[in-house]
C-alpha cells in the first residue's frame, strides 16, 4: 500500500511539474526590520522595541500550477541599519547597528487578471539565516565591535518567517508590499525573549 502511495504522489509531482508553466523575476525594494526584545528579571519585565531601515533584492521563480494558481520560491538578501547619537558632558557617543541575512521564501499566491493588469496576493513560510548581526559604538574616536553571533553570544541565526502580502502587476513590472513575523525565538537565554518582523515594498520586473 505504501508503494502504491508513494507512485501516485511521485506521479502527481510528473503531473504538475509537465503542466507547469515557469517564470523568473527579480525585484528591489525597501525593508524595516522591527525587534521586540524581552528581559525577565526576577518578577520584573521589561519589553524593547527597535527598528531598522534597509533594503532587500533577490530573484524568485514561479511555477504556475494552474491558471492564476502558482508557487514562489527564490533567493532574498535583506540589509537594514541605524545610527544613533548622543552626547553627554561634551562626549559624544555614536552607536551603528548593522544587520544582513538571507532568506529563502515559499509562497503559495493567487492572481486575479484584469487585463493588461492584474493583482495579486501571496502568503507562506519564509526561512532565513543570519549572516551578520553586530554593532559598532564609537566613543571619542574609539570605536568597540560587538558581533551577535559570536560564540558566546546568546542570539540564534536561524528563523521562521510567516508572511503574507499583496500587489499589482502591470505587463512584466509590479509592485508589491509583504509582511513577515518571525515565528522562533531568537535569544538562547531562556529568561529573556527575541522576536523580529519585517515589512517590505519593492519593485520587480518578471520575465
Amino acid at each position: 500500500m505504501k508503494k502504491i502511495l508513494l507512485s501516485l504522489a511521485v506521479l502527481m509531482v510528473a503531473a504538475f511539474t509537465m503542466n507547469a508553466q515557469l517564470s523568473y523575476s527579480v525585484n528591489v525594494g525597501y525593508a524595516n526590520q522591527a525587534t521586540s526584545s524581552k528581559v525577565t528579571i526576577g518578577n520584573s519585565q521589561t519589553i524593547t522595541k527597535d527598528a531598522m531601515g534597509g533594503f532587500n533584492f533577490g530573484v524568485m521563480a514561479s511555477y504556475e500550477l494552474m491558471p492564476n494558481v502558482a508557487v514562489n520560491t527564490g533567493l532574498q538578501f535583506d540589509f537594514a541599519a541605524k545610527t544613533d547619537k548622543d552626547e553627554i558632558f561634551g562626549v559624544e557617543t555614536k552607536v551603528r547597528a548593522i544587520s544582513k541575512d538571507i532568506e529563502i521564501p515559499v509562497r503559495a499566491s493567487y492572481m486575479l487578471d484584469l487585463g493588461e493588469a492584474a493583482v495579486f496576493a501571496y502568503a507562506g513560510p519564509a526561512f532565513e539565516f543570519g549572516l551578520v548581526n553586530k554593532s559598532v559604538t564609537t566613543i571619542n574616536e574609539t570605536s568597540t565591535t560587538l558581533n551577535a553571533y559570536g560564540e558566546d553570544s546568546a542570539m540564534r541565526r536561524f528563523n521562521i518567517l510567516a508572511g503574507a502580502g499583496v500587489g499589482v502587476l502591470y505587463h512584466d513590472l509590479f509592485l508589491n508590499v509583504g509582511y513577515d513575523f518571525g515565528l522562533l525565538d531568537l535569544n538562547k537565554n531562556d529568561n529573556n525573549g527575541l522576536h523580529t518582523s519585517e515589512l517590505k515594498v519593492g519593485l520587480g520586473i518578471k520575465f
